[in-house]
């Protein structure tokens, strides 16, 4: 971000042409606000990236060694907790937050003039940008991918679980009288328990699906941004 904050740099001098000054500054302005936007979204992007490696990884191998080797270099336990439609809520909102950003400085560039001579700086700003932007959005359908697939599993984990219920209740059913009080209170715990996990799943499944349209709206209007960046840039040379 050194580098990017180092060419902006060039944007604070005082210009001449007033309409030329403005644009700049706006341009400036939008940048440093991504930049914000992006850095109070970093920890959602990491853990998302992390979770997918790890999710990844125990799916797809029932070899210890392997998995352990895969997964050795991720220390901290949250990157190994499983996705919640509380936090799938919260990534949901600082990506979007970060699109609006994101959005706003496409609008700058656009406004800017390819004869300034600031123009093909602006450019390369612009192109790390969206860099960073695909980056996010990609982390994002991460989180989303692996939000629905948790989803799934607890919907699965559901109907077994009414399944046991309805085990433990009919055995409770037919148990003895000095038995029956404690086997029904056995019965009713899980039951509880298993309506409170079904909820859940639900919940994360209806978020999870507005995520997964969400993401793939994004990662394309960022690889699209990305192209055209890449344009700019090579036509400012």
């Amino acid at each position: 971000m050194n580098v990017l904050k180092s060419i902006k740099a060039f944007f604070t001098a005082s210009q001449p042409d007033p309409v030329a000054e403005a644009t700049r500054n706006l341009f400036s302005a939008a940048s440093d606000a991504f930049d914000a936007a992006y850095t109070g979204m970093e920890t959602y992007t990491t853990r998302a990236n992390h979770r997918h490696t790890i999710f990844v990884a125990a799916r797809s191998t029932h070899d210890a060694d392997a998995y352990n080797e895969e997964i050795a270099s991720y220390t901290d336990p949250a990157d190994f907790e499983p996705y919640t439609d509380a936090y799938l809520g919260a990534h949901t909102a600082a990506i979007d937050h970060l699109a609006a950003a994101f959005d706003t400085l496409t609008d700058a560039f656009a406004a800017f003039s390819p004869t300034d001579h600031l123009y093909k700086s602006a450019a390369a700003v612009y192109k790390a940008t969206t860099a960073l932007y695909v980056f996010a959005t990609d982390a994002y359908s991460n989180a989303a991918h692996c939000a629905m697939t948790t989803a799934l599993e607890g919907n699965l984990q559901a109907a077994q679980n009414d399944f046991k219920v309805m085990l433990l209740e009919t055995r409770a059913a037919y148990a003895t009288a000095a038995d029956a009080a404690a086997a029904t209170a056995k019965a009713n715990a899980f039951k509880a328990n298993a309506v409170k996990d079904a909820a859940a799943a639900k919940l994360l499944k209806q978020k999870a699906t507005g995520a997964e349209v969400r993401a793939k709206a994004l990662c394309a209007e960022a690889r699209s941004a990305a192209a055209k960046a890449e344009e700019a840039l090579e036509e400012s040379q």
